[in-house]
C-alpha cells in the first residue's frame, strides 16, 4: 500500500509540474518601453532675457470734449481706421450758434460807433487847425475815436472766441489711426469737466511702443555690457499672448531717467513696426532681449532634467540601450530648453522620461523625440 500511495503522489506532482511548465510557455514577454531621446550636440546659443511688457500706440491721442452739450452725432464705426481731419463727433451747436450771432451784433454796433467817431474826428481836426474849435474839443474827439476802436477790437475778440467754441462742437480725428470704443452715445450730455469729457482715443499704430520694467541689478549689468546707453540694443523680439513670436524685430527707444523707488526697477521702452496691424494698444506681451551668445553650448529640453535637493541629473541611453544616470551642471534657461555646462558630451543620447517609469539599468527601446511621439509613449503607462 505504501508503494501504491507513493506512486500516486508522484503522478500528481508530475501532472502539476507539466501544467506549470505549459503555463510558463504561454506567458508573453513584455517588450521594452519606448523612450524618446535627443542626441546631444554643441552649437552657439544666444542667451536672452524675457520681461513682461505692454504695448502702446506710437501716438495715443485722447478725444476730450471742450464744450458742454448733448451729443448729437457719432460719425465713425468703433475699431475702424480714421483719417486725420475726419469728423468723429457732433455736439448740439444751437447754444453756441446763438452766442456767435449775439457777438456778431455787438461787433456791428461797436463798428458803427467807431465809424461815427472817426468821421467826427475828421471834421473837427481841420477846424481845430483853424482855431475854429477849441483844442479841448479836438482832444475829446480823439479820445472817443480811440475808445470806439478799443470797444470794437474787444467785441471782435469775443466773437472769435465764440466762433472757436462753436467749432469745438465738431470733433475731428487729430491723426491717422484706429479709433476705440466710444465712451458716450447719442443723446448723452457731455461736459468739459469730469469723466464725461473723455470721449474716445485714436491710436496711431504704424509702429507700436512696448514698455517693460527691468530690475536695478539687470540695468547695471546692461550698462556694463552695452555702455552707458542700453538704447543701442536692437533685434528685440516680441512674444505674443498665444506664445508665438512676432514676425518683426524691434529696437530700444529709451530708458527712464530714474529708478522707481517703490519697485526698484527701471522702465524701458522699445519700438516695433506694425505693418500688418496685428498689434494693438494695451496688449500684454513679453519682450525678449539677446544679451550674449554662448559658444559650443549643449542644450537639451528642460523636461529631460530632474532636480533633487539641488542635484541635477539626466537619464542617458548607452549603446546597449540601458538607462544610465548622469549628474550634470546646468546654466541658463533658453525657452523650454536648458544649457548643460558639465556632465554631457556630443553624441550622448538623453532620454525624455517625463511620466515614464524607468529605472537605472532598464533596457528600453529608444525613439527620436517629438512632441506627438512623447504623448503616444506616455499613454503606454496609463
Amino acid at each position: 500500500m505504501n508503494a501504491l500511495k507513493k506512486s500516486k503522489v508522484l503522478f500528481i506532482l508530475l501532472f502539476l509540474s507539466g501544467i506549470w511548465v505549459s503555463c510558463k510557455k504561454e506567458e508573453k514577454v513584455m517588450p521594452p518601453i519606448q523612450v524618446p531621446f535627443v542626441v546631444v550636440q554643441k552649437s552657439d546659443v544666444p542667451v536672452h532675457r524675457e520681461y513682461p511688457a505692454q504695448t502702446f500706440g506710437d501716438l495715443d491721442v485722447d478725444l476730450v470734449a471742450r464744450v458742454d452739450g448733448i451729443l448729437q452725432g457719432i460719425h465713425f464705426k468703433e475699431g475702424d481706421k480714421v483719417r486725420k481731419g475726419q469728423l468723429l463727433y457732433t455736439i448740439d451747436p444751437i447754444e453756441y450758434d446763438t452766442k456767435v450771432e449775439r457777438e456778431k451784433g455787438q461787433v456791428a454796433a461797436f463798428r458803427s460807433s467807431y465809424v461815427n467817431a472817426e468821421e467826427e474826428l475828421k471834421r473837427i481836426r481841420p477846424l481845430a487847425e483853424m482855431n475854429a474849435v477849441s483844442k479841448r474839443e479836438l482832444d475829446a474827439a480823439v479820445a472817443r475815436a480811440k475808445a470806439s476802436k478799443s470797444s470794437l477790437e474787444s467785441a471782435e475778440a469775443s466773437l472769435r472766441n465764440q466762433q472757436i467754441e462753436r467749432g469745438y462742437c465738431n470733433i475731428y480725428a487729430p491723426v491717422d489711426g484706429v479709433i476705440g470704443i466710444s465712451n458716450a452715445r447719442i443723446g448723452d450730455y457731455i461736459s468739459r469737466i469730469g469723466n464725461t469729457s473723455h470721449l474716445n482715443t485714436v491710436s496711431k499704430l504704424n509702429e507700436v511702443r512696448v514698455r517693460f520694467a527691468v530690475s536695478e541689478a539687470s540695468f547695471l549689468q546692461y550698462q556694463k555690457k552695452f555702455g552707458k546707453t542700453p538704447t543701442t540694443l536692437t533685434d528685440l523680439e516680441l512674444i505674443l499672448s498665444d506664445g508665438s513670436t512676432y514676425a518683426h524685430k524691434g529696437k530700444m527707444n529709451f530708458s527712464d531717467a530714474s529708478v522707481d523707488p517703490t519697485t526698484g526697477t527701471v522702465t524701458f521702452e522699445a519700438q516695433f513696426p506694425n505693418p500688418e496691424g496685428i498689434l494693438r494698444s494695451g496688449q500684454f506681451v513679453k519682450i525678449r532681449i539677446v544679451v550674449s551668445t554662448q559658444k559650443d553650448a549643449i542644450v537639451i529640453p528642460q523636461k529631460a532634467i530632474t532636480e533633487m535637493q539641488g542635484i541635477y541629473q539626466v537619464y542617458a541611453i548607452d549603446q546597449a540601450k540601458k538607462i544610465q544616470v548622469r549628474v550634470v551642471e546646468v546654466g541658463e534657461k533658453i525657452g523650454t530648453n536648458w544649457i548643460v555646462s558639465k556632465g554631457l558630451e556630443s553624441g550622448d543620447r538623453v532620454a525624455i522620461v517625463g511620466t515614464l517609469f524607468v529605472q537605472p539599468g532598464s533596457v528600453v527601446e529608444p525613439i527620436p523625440f517629438a512632441e506627438n511621439v512623447e504623448k503616444d509613449v506616455s499613454n503606454q503607462t496609463e
